[in-house]
């Protein structure tokens, strides 16, 4: 009789600890994508596809799908440039609270990444000028 009782509330407990968990370990590797791209970005001068590249091989194959990737470049040496990620939190736990009122769907873990420009993709016009000669 007291299974009957307690076996509901110990599963939504169990069932919370896990999505809960699987949630916070994609937070980790969201971030970890996002400030890898902007790492990216800012060390070698990419380019916004090689960036989003770099960001989804991060992410892996599981969460890489269906996510957003804005890529904001540095217009010059010395500007902030940012990278942002968004997953849907479907890719990243199974919607096991859904019962309850708590469901995945429609909701995004994100997460933003400034990094200050080492390099540039395109060469600036002025250092381009002075190695031309002109």
């Amino acid at each position: 009789m007291e299974l009957v009782l307690v076996l509901p509330m110990f599963l939504l407990l169990i069932f919370s600890l896990v999505e809960f968990s699987m949630l916070t370990s994609a937070q980790a590797r969201v971030a970890s994508a996002a400030q890898a791209g902007a790492r990216y970005m800012s060390i070698s001068g990419a380019g916004e596809s090689a960036v989003r590249q770099r960001v989804a091989d991060v992410l892996g194959a599981e969460l890489s799908v269906a996510c957003s990737i804005v890529v904001q470049p540095a217009a010059y040496v010395g500007e902030t440039g940012y990278v942002s990620v968004a997953v849907p939190m479907q890719n990243a736990s199974p919607d096991l609270l859904w019962c309850i009122g708590f469901g995945l769907s429609g909701r995004n873990i994100e997460a933003r990444a400034g990094v200050v420009a080492e390099r540039c993709a395109a060469p600036l016009p002025s250092v381009q000028s002075a190695a031309t000669g002109s």
